[in-house]
């Protein structure tokens, strides 16, 4: 297997005109995760407040909060598309990743499960597993119950919040990468 992939799309930058990305990552990196992120994270250049607390973490380029150096994004803050790309696979390798691989199992799982975890760990936080508020997943995770993943992914929804229906297709496109594999 290639040491690199590439996967391309189109996607809407901050300033709503399309453009063409690209994302060079390892091997290692779930492709499906990437895509997912993509997907329901969008690409902003331009730094704006979260969108659930209208205020902090600031976010910009795949939903990054933190810059390469670990410094928290400020308004008026602005990044290129290659930078929003490497960012994105950076955080991924480097915060996401570590985490994710101590779920048991993780070695007999396809990419698509991979990524819909990574997806989720992205939205949620890289340390879910085994946290106080994610007992559901992480029990299912832990008993290899494969099957229940999906409705306890959906479980994570922030109901009754402004971000809920977002979250809701969020939990569903990662139940059905789990799902196919």
């Amino acid at each position: 297997m290639s040491s690199l992939w590439k996967t391309s799309g189109k996607v809407t930058s901050g300033g709503g005109s399309s453009i063409s990305a690209a994302a060079t990552g390892g091997d290692d990196v779930p492709m499906m995760g990437i895509k997912l992120i993509k997907e329901f994270e969008g690409c902003h250049l331009n730094a704006y407040p979260d969108p659930l607390t209208g205020g902090l973490p600031i976010t910009i380029g795949w939903g990054s909060t933190r810059n390469k150096n670990g410094q928290p994004f400020q308004m008026g803050d602005s990044i290129t598309q290659e930078e929003a790309d490497e960012l994105l696979i950076t955080q991924c390798k480097n915060q996401f990743l570590p985490a994710l691989r101590k779920i048991p199992h993780w070695n007999e799982m396809t990419d698509g499960k991979r990524g819909a975890l990574l997806s989720f760990a992205y939205n949620l936080g890289a340390g879910f597993y085994g946290g106080d508020n994610f007992n559901t997943i992480t029990k299912r995770l832990k008993n290899k119950e494969w099957d229940q993943v999906p409705d306890a992914l959906y479980m994570y929804r922030n109901p009754g919040s402004n971000v809920e229906a977002g979250l809701a297709r969020r939990r569903k496109a990662e139940g059905e990468s789990w799902k196919k594999g």
